[in-house]
């Protein structure tokens, strides 16, 4: 973010990376402390009180997806807003593309959940084609990428693949 940035501060390429890098990331430290001098400097100009740091934007849909070596964990809140009223309190973000393969989607509902039933059956049908082997994971991403791309932004689907 080069708004944080600052040359007489830290800058990621003034460290060496560690071989194995394990354990906790502290890398956003510097960049915290560059918002907190930011705040106090903004204090002095404006309304804002002292060490006012900028608040949480609240967008809606969570959705997560983690990487570890014996595979991946997904993870989706359940709640569907329309606006700022709850339309769905039980609605299921999470979808089956394959066997082996699964998504987490956020944007407009009806968009996911159509967006994942195509490249779905997409991956059916290629299995059946292929003889029943696994579907690969790039094979289900570029199927998601071009039908995305195909519509331009019209399709309100954001996919953690």
């Amino acid at each position: 973010m080069s708004e944080f940035t600052n040359q007489n501060q830290f800058t990621p390429s003034t460290v060496t990376p560690q071989e194995n890098p394990s354990g906790f990331s502290f890398e956003n430290v510097h960049r915290n402390a560059m918002i907190e001098q930011m705040s106090k400097k903004a204090a002095v100009g404006t309304n804002a009180p002292v060490g006012y740091l900028p608040q949480a934007t609240k967008t809606g849909t969570t959705i997560v997806g983690l990487v570890y070596k014996g595979g991946v964990v997904l993870g989706a809140d359940t709640r569907a807003t329309g606006g700022s009223e709850v339309a769905d309190k039980n609605c299921e973000k999470i979808h089956f593309l394959a066997p082996n393969i699964y998504c987490c989607g956020a944007g407009t509902a009806a968009d996911t959940e159509k967006t994942t039933e195509i490249i779905s059956s997409q991956l059916e049908l290629l299995r059946m084609n292929t003889g029943g082997a696994q579907s690969r994971i790039v094979t289900a991403c570029t199927l998601l990428k071009r039908m995305l791309f195909r519509y331009q932004g019209h399709v309100s689907a954001a996919l953690v693949l």
